[in-house]
């Protein structure tokens, strides 16, 4: 069963994780990275969560910044930070796999939206969903899961960079992935699902997508980093980033 952030503490612990140095340094550095120049764009963030890549993008001189996701807790933490901090945001909950009456986005974002897709026909149903947000000649941005961690032997430690991954027996599609966040007063299990990169291409090229490439993540090194520090990461990366168009 999917992790349901509606539940107990979950929308509050996520934002926990938020502020471990990988998710700046590793994943929102080669995230933003990928995504380039948004500047003057319509863009939309799905699965946005309580809004940090939404706000990334926004700050980066989107011309207009929409939020969607499943979790009305989650919608209504990033509503508070948006009246907190305004930036014009508009926030909404909303499954990404229903289909849009009006592609009207340059740009649509979804870091760890795909990996709770089960089955090819639940990934399939999400990324006809996002190609039915985009204009001709979108873009589509996704971060998830790297499929190749069931080939480390062994799997990497990943503890000291705050999270733990535990692994179904057998890569197979749909296999349970569990990411166990490590945080100061507690862990957080999220689950996901395994499918290899040629799902992930195969769904998207279904829905419309075309140009599908994979990109391995960068880090942004902080000034106190022992160069080494970022070398398991780095090798055995713990996910991917995909990206393509909409023609």
């Amino acid at each position: 069963m999917v992790t349901d952030y509606d539940e107990n503490r979950i929308a509050e612990q996520y934002q926990q994780y938020r502020a471990q140095s990988w998710r700046s340094h590793a994943e929102a550095y080669s995230f933003m990275k990928l995504i380039g120049d948004v500047e003057g764009k319509r863009v939309l963030d799905v699965a946005c969560g309580e809004g940090n890549f939404t706000r990334m993008l926004r700050k980066a001189g989107a011309a207009e910044v929409a939020g969607i996701d499943i979790s009305e807790r989650m919608i209504d933490s990033a509503r508070v930070q948006e009246a907190r901090q305004p930036l014009g945001i508009d926030y909404r909950v909303e499954d990404a796999g229903a289909m849009a009456e009006h592609a009207d986005f340059d740009l649509v974002v979804a870091a760890w939206l795909l990996v709770y897709a089960q089955t090819r026909a639940e990934l399939l149903q999400m990324c006809r969903g996002l190609a039915s947000r985009l204009r001709s000649g979108g873009r589509f941005v996704t971060v998830v899961n790297n499929p190749a961690v069931y080939g480390f032997d062994p799997l990497p430690d990943y503890r000291k960079y705050g999270f733990e991954l535990s692994l179904a027996d057998h890569a197979v599609e749909g296999a349970l992935t569990k990411v166990i966040l490590l945080l100061e007063d507690s862990t957080l299990e999220i689950e996901n699902y395994y499918m290899p990169v040629a799902a992930y291409e195969s769904a998207l090229t279904h829905a419309g997508f075309r140009d599908f490439a994979v990109h391995m993540p960068e880090v942004s090194h902080a000034p106190d980093d022992d160069p080494a520090y970022w070398d398991d990461f780095l090798k055995y990366p713990s996910f991917i980033l995909l990206d393509c168009v909409r023609p």
